[in-house]
């Protein structure tokens, strides 16, 4: 029989690595090792009596399989399926009435914007001609009737009078108006002084704003220079004092500003050399002048320290110590300071330049507001102002004596071989633009999708002809529900897969989300995405889609099955294996996909903790993977990413 979980916490470690192995203990062995128990010592009866009871054949065994906590990628994502449809699409129509002629593209062919795409035939063009020469007669002859009329006051005439009038009544507005900007009464500012004045003002307030800021902005990157060259000092100290302190020597200006490889190298060995020489040494030896390092100081690191001295290493540890790896790590720090003070005082300069602009500027502003508010009481100005004003008016005088002139003739016959011009120029207009419509060209470039007509074949506005289409314009509709709609927006970046193209995956974005529409009972969004064609690639129309949308993802997180947590709403708890069975762990939660969940704190990865599987549905051997085993042999992992489940909604 197997222990129950709450019986694994109290199983001594020889009868669990037992159960473990063998996978299950007979009564017939357990009562016989009793028997043997009892005629040994009582005390030893006792403690096998307790494991009888703890392995009692009525517990439930326990079905759960251990699965190892790993790191991998968390996505909260949506899917819509929908078709590929070229929203750019048109169905060419003739504005006339006509027989085709010529068709000069055939299906599938490319074309240009322009390009002449059908012609109608001779007869038609022979008609519209005709329309044209015939409308070109009649605004002659009615042109001819309105001159008349005039008698030799022409319509281009009256226009023009009427047109110097209305400018001339703009001109004396304006006039006025700008006259009226420099004076005022009782002595008062005009408008245009108070004006300037105020822009004078807060020029003024701009440039003590400027100098402000620029002395708060010096005064904190001075604070940031001063704070790095602290810094910097800091460690060229540090450094020495690690050269000092490892080899009893005296570090000049030259030694601090020499990385500890190069130092050394000038010294004629390496740090591994000079403690390898001094582990060797058994007595500790007198200083050798000849050599920049105290043999006595050396000696003592290696012989008298409670912990060992390393050479050939990289780092220094709890137990241990690594000279070269120690004497990097300053120099490293000191070359970091000092690029940090480079910075600092880079930034300093520029900060304090661009403020100089800033200041410059504000000065120019301040001086150019001054000179406006001068010239704004300038009497050369305001009497050449007054002057304007005079002279447009007398020009508005003499226009509408002109004026007057012109209306003197008969205004209503005027009138009426005015508008016979107007018809008879529309008429003709209308003819020309009948002409140009015997060829149709292309509206924009794109692929010719299917041609509805042959020569010989008659047309008219509303016989479909050609259609044309934008490949590069390509779009895939489908539907969202209302559950997800609210995580979209206009913009949003979609991969998309075709069912045609089933290992390629094309770009698009999110151009439209259309208002709910309610299918039996269920609210969907139309969805509309502007997908990037592939490149070698001619799509066609209502080929099948599938698009994903991200919506967040979690990276290198660390990840359990939920079928493995357990406890409670406000203290989640998981079964982590042990050599003796397992315990019990609280643990902290974060996002999940439904299936999978994020462990912020309580455990580490690689270890292993159990996860409940149904005998229906085996979820650890979809989703992980991993063979069978109970408790007994932990097993099984999950790598890669886990993606909550898709297909239209969450």
């Amino acid at each position: 029989m197997e222990l129950t979980p709450s019986e694994t916490h109290n199983s001594s470690p020889d009868v669990t690595r037992l159960i473990s192995q063998s996978g299950f203990v007979t009564t017939t062995a357990v009562k016989f090792g009793v028997f043997i128990a009892v005629a040994s010592t009582i005390a030893v009866v006792a403690y096998f009596g307790a494991q009888q009871f703890l392995l009692s054949d009525d517990d439930v065994a326990d079905d759960r399989r251990a699965v190892a906590v790993q790191r991998g990628t968390l996505l909260d994502d949506i899917t819509a399926s929908g078709s590929v449809s070229f929203p750019e699409l048109e169905s060419l129509r003739f504005d006339i009435s006509g027989t085709v002629g010529e068709i000069l593209v055939e299906e599938g062919e490319s074309v240009g914007e322009g390009q002449p795409l059908i012609l109608l035939d001779d007869v038609t063009i022979s008609s519209l001609e005709s329309a044209v020469a015939n409308a070109e007669i009649t605004l002659q002859d009615a042109g001819e009737d309105l001159a008349e009329l005039l008698g030799g006051a022409t319509s281009l005439e009256r226009a023009i009078a009427e047109s110097n009038l209305a400018d001339a009544r703009v001109a004396s507005m304006n006039a006025a108006s700008a006259l009226a900007e420099y004076t005022s009464e009782d002595g008062a500012d005009s408008p245009a002084t108070t004006d300037a004045k105020s822009d004078l003002a807060e020029a003024n307030e701009a440039l003590a704003d400027a100098i402000s800021a620029a002395e708060d902005d010096a005064q904190a990157e001075n604070e940031l220079v001063e704070a790095a060259q602290e810094a910097y000092d800091d460690a060229v100290i540090d450094y020495s004092d690690q050269i000092t302190g490892w080899f009893g020597s005296v570090v000049s200006e030259i030694d601090r500003a020499t990385e500890s490889s190069a130092l050394l190298e000038s010294w004629g060995t390496t740090v591994d050399a000079i403690f390898e020489e001094s582990t060797a040494t058994v007595d500790s030896p007198p200083d050798d002048p000849s050599t920049p390092w105290n043999e006595s100081v050396v000696w003592v690191w290696t012989h008298l320290t409670p912990y060992p001295i390393l050479t050939n290493c990289e780092y220094t540890s709890y137990t241990a110590r690594c000279p070269s790896a120690e004497i990097s790590d300053y120099w490293d720090a000191k070359v970091t300071a000092e690029e940090a003070l480079i910075e600092a005082q880079d930034d300093a300069a520029a900060a304090a330049k661009a403020q100089q602009v800033l200041i410059d500027a504000a000065q120019d502003a301040v001086e150019t507001a001054a000179e406006d508010v001068v010239d704004t009481v300038n009497d050369v100005e305001i009497n050449a102002l007054a002057a304007t004003l005079a002279e447009k008016l007398e020009l508005e005088k003499d226009f509408e004596k002109t004026l007057v002139t012109l209306n003197d003739l008969d205004s209503l016959e005027i009138k009426l071989a005015t508008a016979a011009v107007n018809e008879a120029n529309a008429l003709l207009q209308n003819a020309k633009s009948e002409l140009a419509s015997a060829n149709m060209s292309a509206p924009f470039t794109g692929i010719i999708s299917s041609i509805s007509v042959e020569p010989g074949d008659p047309v008219s506005r509303s016989t479909p002809t050609i259609d044309i289409l934008d490949p590069s314009v390509v779009t895939l509709d489908g539907t969202i529900d209302e559950i997800d709609v609210l995580s979209l927006k206009i913009g949003d970046t979609v991969a998309v897969t075709l069912d045609a193209l089933p290992d390629q995956i094309l770009t698009g974005v999110i151009d439209e989300i259309g208002d709910g529409v309610n299918q039996q009972g269920i609210i969907e969004f139309p969805l509309t995405i502007a997908l990037t064609p592939p490149d070698g690639i001619e799509l066609i129309e209502g080929l099948s889609a599938t698009a994903t949308i991200v919506l967040n993802r979690i990276n290198n997180a660390l990840l359990i099955p939920l079928q493995a947590v357990g406890g409670s709403f406000t203290q989640a708890t998981v079964d982590v294996v042990t050599e003796n069975g397992f315990t019990t762990t609280n643990v902290k939660l974060g996002a999940s996909d439904d299936f999978l969940v994020v462990v912020e704190s309580g455990l580490s990865e690689g270890q292993e903790v159990l996860m409940t599987v149904t005998e229906s549905v085996d979820p650890f051997q979809q989703l992980f993977g991993g063979g069978g085993g109970g408790i007994r042999i932990p097993g099984g992992a999950f790598t890669g990413e886990a993606r909550r489940p898709g297909g239209g909604g969450r």
